[in-house]
C-alpha cells in the first residue's frame, strides 16, 4: 500500500454531534426543505456519515417506525463532489443502515423518493418499488 492511500478512500463512521454542522451545511447546500426541523433531538439515533480526505460526502439515518420497519431518513450528499464519489458515499452509508436494520431484526426498510436515479439504485440493492398514492397535510 502506498503512502497516503487511505486518504483517498471513502470511509464511513457513526454520526456524532461533532458532525452536526457538516450535516447542516450539506442540507443547506442542497436547499433541503424544512431544514429548521433538523436538530440533534429530531435526528434518529442510528446514522452514518461518509468522508473522503476528512471532507463529508454523504450522511443518512435510520428512523424506526411502526410495524417493525425503519425508514431511511435525511439522506443527503455533498454537491461539491462529483457524482461518482457522492454515489459511493451514499452507497456505503446505505449499506451500513441496511446492516443495522438486519442486526435489529426489523421487518424491512422504507424510503420515499420520486427521483428516478435513486429508485434505480434502490432496486439494485433489493428494494421493491410500490406504486401508491401519498396523502399528507402540512400544518
Amino acid at each position: 500500500m502506498r503512502a497516503g492511500h487511505l486518504d483517498n478512500e471513502v470511509s464511513v463512521v457513526p454520526f456524532k454531534f461533532k458532525y452536526y454542522p457538516l450535516l447542516i451545511e450539506m442540507l443547506t447546500d442542497r436547499n433541503f426543505p424544512c431544514i429548521e426541523t433538523v436538530t440533534m433531538q429530531t435526528l434518529p439515533k442510528i446514522g452514518y456519515i461518509a468522508f473522503l480526505s476528512k471532507q463529508p460526502i454523504a450522511a443518512g439515518f435510520l428512523r424506526r417506525v411502526e410495524g417493525g420497519y425503519a425508514q431511511i431518513d435525511t439522506l443527503v450528499s455533498n454537491p461539491y463532489f462529483g457524482s461518482k464519489i457522492r454515489n459511493e458515499g451514499i452507497d456505503k452509508v446505505v449499506n451500513w443502515l441496511i446492516n443495522d436494520a438486519k442486526d435489529l431484526k426489523l421487518n424491512g426498510i422504507l424510503a420515499f423518493t420520486g427521483e428516478p436515479s435513486i429508485i434505480e439504485r434502490a432496486k439494485d440493492k433489493g428494494f421493491t418499488v410500490f406504486e401508491q398514492k401519498l396523502i399528507g397535510m402540512r400544518l
